[in-house]
């Protein structure tokens, strides 16, 4: 029997030639009115199972079946010359082939592909008729991207008395207490510190790390189409989110570049208020907690952590975005961390039974947990810099059939109220604005003419 199965017991016909042949069968045996499925269930749900054999329309040595059919050389093993068959069907070619002719076995082939690209090609066709039988909706999709609404105008550099490898003794002597400001900075070029802030003041807190008098000023958008510079500029908005989220009592995976809650105490949950979508009263929520079985109410052996991936995206000339993707982080006892092989069955079976509606309540809840419930989060600086990002979600609008009724809930908090106190604090962001066009425009000399 001149037998080649689809579990690639005869390793001579190459892949590529096994792969047309399968593709082209369509997972069906090619003897007319046969119709035995080649894949199946295997035994007590072990999964699927090849029970096709690729069959030579004329074998490879001249004692087969078949085998004194002149055929050129390099041709046997390819899929012209293979039909693909179940075993019964394959062991009557093969003991009859005074019947099974090579001209009678092509024919079958050829009838037998030629059918199944038809019915392939027919459904095809069917399914896109259905589609568009189907009503189509004009709906709004909310993106997990949050519009950055402001950017500082200035990056601030001076040599300092710390090299490029010395960025948490330079830390320590930075003077954070009792600033509203945040902090970050990069130090490069062999001991030059690079900062949002204006190393200009005196009673600034890198007062102790630079002389103010050396300060020079860049403008940011200069570095965004440098690719080093550009590569500084995303180092520098990374750790500001490191001080906003160390602010808001959330902890670092820098392995996975993620923030994730910490139990406030070993082995206790840990719950925070936030406003859920469509509410407008605050509610509890678990951030950190041991998961316990349904049917006995006996604990885990894992802990749950509520993490997000967070991160400037520059989109554009001029324009950014803020990406919030929530994450959930896998300990042991709520401090040790899982291994990576460990964690992906309970991240994917939490993923699985999320829907769309339930990811955007994450995001909402990631907005309203990040801005304190406001229209934006402010990330400042300096009294007149800082980073704005607007709290309302990035629309799109598009058209398509639409999601079950059960699960297309409305989401009406799409915009958060602003109030006097954060629409101040904007408004003090924008002063920057004039300053700077103030500084470029033109001096007159005293015959009023542009200097």
């Amino acid at each position: 029997m001149d037998a080649a199965s689809l579990e690639g017991r005869n390793m001579s016909i190459p892949i590529t030639e096994q792969r047309i042949l399968q593709i082209q069968s369509g997972n069906i045996c090619a003897f007319p009115g046969c119709g035995t499925l080649l894949v199946k269930p295997g035994p007590y749900g072990t999964g699927k199972v090849l029970i096709g054999e690729m069959a030579h329309i004329v074998s490879e040595t001249p004692d087969g079946p078949r085998g004194k059919h002149v055929l050129p050389e390099g041709e046997h093993n390819k899929h012209p010359n293979l039909i693909l068959l179940c075993s019964p069907h394959h062991t009557e070619i093969d003991t009859k082939e005074e019947f099974y002719t090579v001209e009678r076995l092509r024919e079958m082939k050829r009838q037998h592909e030629d059918a199944v690209e038809r019915a392939v090609i027919q459904a095809k066709k069917k399914e896109s008729s259905e589609l568009v039988g189907l009503p189509f909706l004009n709906e709004v999709v909310h993106s997990t991207l949050l519009p950055v609404v402001r950017m500082p105008r200035f990056i601030y550099s001076a040599p300092c008395k710390y090299g490029d490898a010395q960025q948490k003794e330079a830390a320590r002597d930075v003077v954070v207490a009792g600033t509203p400001y945040l902090c970050p900075f990069i130090i490069r070029e062999g001991g030059v510190l690079f900062a949002f802030n204006d190393l200009h003041q005196v009673d600034g807190p890198f007062r102790n790390v630079v002389d103010p008098r050396s300060v020079e000023r860049t403008v940011v958008s200069d570095w965004v189409d440098d690719p080093d510079r550009s590569r500084w500029l995303q180092t520098m908005l990374n750790r500001t989110l490191n001080k906003l989220t160390g602010r808001k009592q959330l902890q670092l995976d820098r392995q996975h570049h993620r923030y994730f809650f910490a139990p406030d105490e070993p082995g206790k949950s840990k719950t925070v208020r936030y406003r859920p979508l469509n509410q407008t009263s605050l509610s509890e929520r678990n951030v950190v907690w041991n998961p316990v079985r349904r049917k006995t109410g006996e604990p885990r052996s894992h802990w749950k952590h509520l993490a997000v991936g967070l991160q400037f995206l520059h989109v554009g000339n001029n324009q950014w975005c803020f990406c919030i993707r929530p994450e959930m982080r896998i300990t042991k006892d709520g401090l040790e961390s899982v291994e990576s092989d460990s964690v992906g069955s309970h991240v994917t079976r939490h993923t699985a039974h999320k829907f769309n509606y339930d990811l955007l309540e994450d995001v909402n809840f990631w907005r309203d947990y990040l801005s304190d419930g406001k229209a934006r989060i402010i990330l400042r600086f300096g009294q007149t810099s800082g980073i704005a990002i607007s709290t309302t979600l990035m629309p799109s609008n598009i058209q398509w059939p639409g999601i079950p009724e059960k699960f297309a809930k409305p989401f009406a908090n799409v915009h958060y109220e602003d109030d006097l106190f954060s629409s101040a604090e904007f408004q003090q962001l924008q002063t920057d604005d004039a300053n700077f066009s103030q500084e470029i425009e033109p001096q007159e000399n005293q015959d009023g003419l542009s200097e």
